[in-house]
C-alpha cells in the first residue's frame, strides 16, 4: 500500500500549547488513514494549519496605523506599504502553500473516505466538511489573488484549482470562471453531504449546514449575484438569527466563539504580529458616531492611541458570524431596489449596537436616505461592525477601490484609485517554485 506522506502534520508541543481550550485540537501523524478517527484527524490538521492571511490584509485597508517603534514594524512595513513586488527580506510573506496544505488534507479525504469506511452520518460529515474547506480555501485564494468575479473576468486568471492527489502536478492557474465554477460545486457537494444544522461551541471551528449557507451567501455576495446571496443568509439565519445586544451589561463581543452569533470561530483575524504592531485609525475611529457602543468594546485606549479588543487569542477567532449575514441581506436588498427590507435589517442590527437614543436618530435618518446614499450607509456600518475581522480588504477591493495614503519609516505612500495592487501580487517564494504562477 503506498504509504501518503502528510505536510506539516507533525507540530510541536509548544504550538499546541498556544491553543485555547476551545480548540483543543489534536492533529495526528504520518499516517495511512483508515479508521474514523483518521479522518477526523486529517480534517482537524486541515482547520489547524487554514492560514492567518486576513490579520494582515487588515494592514492594507484603512483600519491601521503602523507602529514604527513595534518590534514586529520591520516585518511589515512593507504590506503596511504596499510593496509587493520588492519586498524586505525580512516581510512576512502572504501565505499561499498553507492553503494548499489544508486543501491537501481535504483531497486525501474525499478521494479515500468512501472506499475505507462506506457511508454513515458521521462519514458524510466529514466529507462534507472537506469538500466546504476545498471551497473555501480556493474563495480565500482567489480573494487575495485574482481580480474581482464579473462575467467581464472570467476569463482572466483566476487561481490553481487542486483537486487530486497528484504529485505530478503542474499548477498552472485557471481561469476566474473555472475557479468559481469548481469552488461551486464543491460547495453544493460538500453542503449536500453535511449531517450537522449548526456546531457546537468548542467545535465551531468546523463547517455546518449554518456554515455552508453563511459562506455561500458571501460568495454570491462577492460574485454580486444578490438575490442568491440574500436566500442563503436567509437559510443560516432560519437555523439561528440571534445578535449580541451590546446594551446587556457584561455582553460577550459579537466574534467571540462563544458568543449568540457566531457561526464558524476559525481563522485567525488578529495576529500577535499585527496587533502589537499598530494601532487603529484615526479613520476608523472616526467613523464610530455618539452612542455608537461598539467603540468603546471594540477599542480601548493605549497612551495616545487606541488599540484593538477584538483580537490577540484564539477565542475571537472567526469566519462568518451573524451580523454579517443581516448586512449582506441589507446591502442585497439595496442593490435589488427594496430598501424597505434592506432597512428591516439594518435597523435590527443597529438596534443591538447603539444606545436607545442614538439607535432612534440612527432609524430616522436612514429612513429618509436615497438609494444610493443608502447603500453607502450599509457600507459604512460593514466598515463598523466588521472592523479588523478581515474583511475590510475584500469590500474595497469589490466596491470602490479607493485611494488610501499610508507613511512610515519617512515614506508616504499612496495606493491609488484603482490600483492594480488591490490583486496582491503572488509570494515571490511561491513564484520561484512555481513560475506558472505568471502564465
Amino acid at each position: 500500500m503506498k504509504k501518503i506522506v502528510y505536510f506539516g502534520m507533525i507540530m510541536t508541543a509548544g504550538a499546541l500549547a498556544s491553543c485555547d481550550k476551545y480548540l483543543d485540537i489534536q492533529p495526528v501523524g504520518t499516517v495511512i488513514p483508515a479508521s474514523e478517527s483518521d479522518f477526523r484527524g486529517l480534517m482537524t490538521s486541515s482547520y489547524l494549519g487554514f492560514p492567518a492571511h486576513k490579520s494582515y490584509l487588515s494592514l492594507r485597508t484603512d483600519e491601521l496605523i503602523l507602529d514604527e517603534s513595534s518590534t514586529d514594524a520591520a516585518r511589515t512595513k512593507d504590506i503596511y506599504l504596499w510593496n509587493d513586488q520588492n519586498p524586505d527580506p525580512t516581510t512576512i510573506a502572504y501565505p499561499y502553500l498553507a492553503f494548499y496544505n489544508s486543501i491537501f488534507y481535504a483531497n486525501q479525504i474525499i478521494s479515500t473516505i468512501d472506499e475505507k469506511l462506506g457511508s454513515s452520518a458521521n462519514v458524510d460529515q466529514i466529507k462534507g466538511e472537506a469538500y466546504l474547506m476545498r471551497a473555501y480555501a480556493h474563495f480565500e485564494l482567489l480573494n487575495c489573488y485574482s481580480e474581482v468575479y464579473s462575467p467581464g473576468n472570467v476569463g482572466l486568471r483566476g487561481v490553481p484549482l487542486s483537486t487530486k492527489i497528484d504529485l505530478e502536478q503542474r499548477f498552472v492557474p485557471a481561469t476566474i470562471g473555472d475557479s468559481y465554477t469548481q469552488v461551486l460545486s464543491d460547495m453544493e457537494k460538500g453542503t449536500a453531504l453535511l449531517t450537522v444544522d449548526d456546531q457546537a461551541k468548542g467545535v465551531n471551528y468546523r463547517f455546518s449546514k449554518r456554515g455552508a449557507y453563511a459562506m455561500a451567501s458571501r460568495v454570491r455576495l462577492y460574485r454580486g449575484e444578490w438575490q442568491a446571496a440574500i436566500d442563503a443568509a436567509k437559510q443560516a439565519l432560519k437555523i439561528n438569527d440571534k445578535l449580541v445586544d451590546l446594551n446587556v451589561g457584561g455582553s460577550l463581543l459579537p466574534n467571540d466563539f462563544e458568543s449568540a452569533e457566531i457561526i464558524m470561530a476559525l481563522e485567525k483575524v488578529s495576529v500577535p504580529g499585527v496587533r502589537t504592531s499598530s494601532f487603529i485609525s484615526s479613520a476608523l475611529l472616526a467613523s464610530y458616531p455618539e452612542g455608537d457602543l461598539r467603540k468603546g468594546r471594540y477599542f480601548q485606549k493605549s497612551g495616545g492611541d487606541y488599540v484593538s479588543l477584538k483580537g490577540g487569542e484564539n477565542r475571537f477567532n472567526v469566519s462568518f458570524r451573524n451580523a454579517d449575514l443581516y448586512l449582506t441581506i441589507a446591502e442585497c436588498n439595496v442593490r435589488l431596489g427594496n430598501t424597505a427590507e434592506a432597512l428591516k435589517y439594518l435597523s435590527a442590527l443597529k438596534k443591538n449596537r447603539f444606545t436607545a437614543d442614538a439607535y432612534t436618530q440612527q432609524v430616522k435618518a436612514d429612513a429618509n436616505l436615497p438609494k444610493e446614499q443608502l447603500l453607502d450607509a450599509v457600507l459604512l456600518e460593514r466598515k463598523r461592525e466588521l472592523a479588523l475581522e478581515g474583511l475590510r480588504w475584500y469590500d474595497l477591493k469589490r466596491t470602490t477601490r479607493p485611494a488610501i495614503t499610508h507613511a512610515s519609516f519617512g515614506r508616504t505612500v499612496t495606493l491609488q484609485q484603482n490600483d492594480p495592487r488591490y490583486v496582491i501580487r503572488y509570494p515571490q517564494e511561491a513564484i520561484n517554485n512555481n513560475p506558472d504562477l505568471l502564465k
